[in-house]
């Protein structure tokens, strides 16, 4: 009876543990299946909003390629526009020199075949239509240089800076002369890639405007030198003339842009315009240091290979 009664007990613990076997996986089935259902949610949920965000990179990609064909059209449109601007300014430039040489011309005749005839009025008329005419004269040239800057092919060579600033000297003598400035070079200055007209244009108008911007009654006196900065060479133009506001650094450089009445400092306004464009041409850099009476250091920097 005893054995029976173990075999009973087994039996029954045996049976209890499979009913609770039995329902402990009836739980964790409820559980996973309520786990998938969650999941299920979720990735519904990530689905929908990686659909939209689908959605939104398309319509964020047509307008990218609208605005880019649109920005094509517009980039196309202004380059047409610049080159007609720039063809005008030649024609304009080149069509005016004619003209204003002959009515110089014929001021300079009557002034001089005349003059007696005239009174001071009528002879400061005349000095007024030689200066003018000088002064349109002047425009024209600087605005065809510009123009020549800006439609130029350009090829990069090996420069030696010497030789160039030696050139420029050489046919700014006379202005160095009358003006009784002072020239320091400190040599060598080095080589460059760049381009030899090109360069003789950038110098000439940095020391032509290091003489013309001092106060009255000073020697201009002009120090130009260079120093290696990685794989460039920086050239200095410095003086000692009446200086730039900081404020003012950035737009002298702009076209037509004047700092000073021309009763003052007469000029065109274009000088650092093409100073600027030239660097520009030949894959360079310029800037200024400049403080009211204490002079200015512009400065070029071209590549060396």
């Amino acid at each position: 009876e005893m054995e029976i009664a173990r075999e009973i007990a087994d039996s029954l613990a045996g049976a209890v543990q499979q009913a609770y076997l039995y329902q402990r996986l009836q739980q964790y089935s409820q559980e996973l299946e309520r786990e998938v259902a969650r999941r299920t949610v979720e990735l519904r949920r990530r689905m929908a909003e990686v659909e939209h965000l689908n959605t939104t990179l398309v319509n964020l990609l047509e307008d990218l390629r609208n605005t880019n064909q649109k920005l094509a059209r517009n980039t196309e449109q202004l380059r047409r526009a610049n080159e007609e601007l720039k063809a005008l300014v030649y024609s304009v430039s080149h069509d005016l020199r004619t003209p204003l040489r002959s009515i110089k011309g014929f001021a300079m005749a009557l002034r001089e075949d005349y003059s007696e005839k005239l009174d001071d009025a009528g002879r400061e008329y005349i000095e007024r239509i030689i200066r003018a005419a000088d002064k349109m004269d002047t425009l024209t040239d600087d605005l065809l240089r510009y123009n020549r800057l800006s439609r130029m092919v350009v090829h990069l060579h090996t420069i030696d800076l010497d030789e160039v600033i030696g050139k420029v000297l050489e046919h700014m003598e006379g202005e160095i002369k009358e003006s009784g400035a002072e020239v320091k070079v400190e040599k060598p200055l080095g080589l460059c890639r760049g381009h030899r007209l090109i360069l003789d244009q950038i110098l000439t108008n940095l020391i032509s405007n290091a003489i013309k911007f001092v106060s009255s009654g000073v020697k201009p006196m002009i120090r130009i030198r260079s120093e290696r900065r990685g794989d460039r060479i920086r050239v200095w133009v410095e003086d000692n003339g009446i200086g730039i506001p900081a404020e003012d650094q950035e737009r002298i450089f702009n076209i037509f842009e004047r700092l000073h009445g021309e009763e003052i400092y007469p000029g065109t306004g274009i000088g650092l315009a093409i100073v600027q464009k030239g660097v520009e041409r030949i894959k360079g850099e310029c800037g200024v240091e400049s403080e009211p009476g204490k002079g200015s250091r512009f400065w070029v920097e071209f590549p060396v290979k």
